[in-house]
């Protein structure tokens, strides 16, 4: 199961020549088939190792033993004080996660032009026993220490993830399946402040043994930038856009 968000995406970039309207610093909709570091991603660990594709539908991590590479999409760095958000749909396959310790794994997270690595969020042991946990630390890899969504989510189907990192106060937050900025989250505050964030990274490793589906990436200043309007907005923005070009 997922979301109906991808064939509503495409039509929006075509109708409007592949511009992203708003201010969104970057995106991916996974709509091409071959590895993402020949599709605008560049590796910064494991290169080549466990290469990350991509089918035209989705991206895949593959959390298993040896090396894997872990992969960012770059975009012009913000300031020492300024806030970023993404949104990415997630998709946990069934698998065995009483080996993970109380880090968890972490696959997805902002990063600078260096190694400094904020608002991690990845899988932990589901709090209830069922399903996955998911959490986020604002600077950490010891997911466990920050903080963890209060109920269990299912494996295998599509959730949609939002979080953000302020660079001024060095605060992390995480919304599940959300609609506004005021709907439930969780955040966790680290002791890091004032990185010039520049890209948003996907990251593989052998912590369990399983896979992870991610699709509709968007990076943004704003909230409203990541959480993606209805699949039925979007066709009809990009229906508008597809007008105008006609028109003119």
């Amino acid at each position: 199961m997922r979301p109906i968000l991808h064939c509503a995406m495409a039509a929006l970039l075509v109708a409007t020549g592949g511009v992203v309207l708003g201010d969104v610093l970057t995106q991916d909709t996974f709509s091409y088939t071959g590895a993402l570091t020949a599709n605008g991603w560049t590796a910064h660990s494991g290169a080549g190792n466990k290469v990350i594709m991509a089918d035209g539908s989705v991206a895949t991590l593959d959390q298993s033993g040896g090396s894997g590479e872990d992969v960012n999409k770059s975009f012009p760095a913000l300031g020492a004080a300024e806030k970023i958000y993404a949104g990415f749909d997630i998709n946990v396959a069934t698998a065995d996660l009483s080996v993970l310790d109380a880090n968890g794994l972490y696959f997805a997270h902002f990063k600078n032009d260096a190694f400094s690595f904020r608002g991690r969020t990845g899988v932990v042991q589901p709090p209830a026993g069922r399903g996955w946990g998911l959490a986020i630390n604002a600077n950490s890899s010891a997911l466990g220490a920050g903080a963890t969504w209060p109920s269990d989510l299912m494996f295998d189907i599509f959730h949609r993830v939002v979080i953000s990192w302020d660079a001024g106060t060095g605060e992390s937050k995480l919304w599940l399946n959300p609609t506004l900025e005021t709907d439930p989250s969780i955040s966790h505050t680290g002791s890091s402040t004032g990185d010039l964030i520049s890209a948003f990274a996907l990251r593989q490793s052998n912590d369990y043994t399983g896979t992870q589906m991610i699709d509709n990436v968007f990076v943004g200043n704003t909230f409203r930038d990541v959480v993606v309007p209805e699949p039925t907005s979007l066709l009809l923005l990009g229906l508008g856009g597809l007008m105008l070009v006609r028109r003119r």
